[in-house]
């Protein structure tokens, strides 16, 4: 799947949320996304802490690999929905970071 499919899946899913959940503004639906990226982001470090076997043995019987892939996944499509509320194209803004950051550390297109 390619980034533009998942920002045309996650711009369904943003017209679904707020027309369930409507908030007052463009700022409230903002901050509402950054928090659900932060809750998003905690249950993933949660599950990495679990799989490093540093939670309470309850949390480490129930472990899987899964629960971290759904977690990060829960991650990205958080950040893409915060990019579609700030008018953010993320395929472009990301290919302009890959540009710097190869150019950065002198990596040629070969270097993968």
């Amino acid at each position: 799947m390619q980034i533009t499919d998942l920002v045309t899946q996650y711009k369904e899913i943003s017209q679904f949320l707020n027309s369930r959940w409507p908030l007052k503004n463009d700022e409230h639906r903002i901050f509402a996304r950054t928090m659900k990226i932060m809750e998003e982001l905690g249950e993933l470090s949660d599950e990495i802490l679990t799989s490093m076997n540093l939670q309470r043995n309850t949390k480490i019987a129930k472990f899987s690999q899964q629960n971290i892939e759904d977690e990060f996944a829960d991650v990205l499509g958080s950040l893409i929905l915060l990019g579609i509320e700030l008018d953010i194209d993320v395929e472009q803004v990301m290919k302009r970071k890959l540009a710097f950051t190869r150019e950065r550390f002198e990596m040629d297109s070969t270097d993968s």
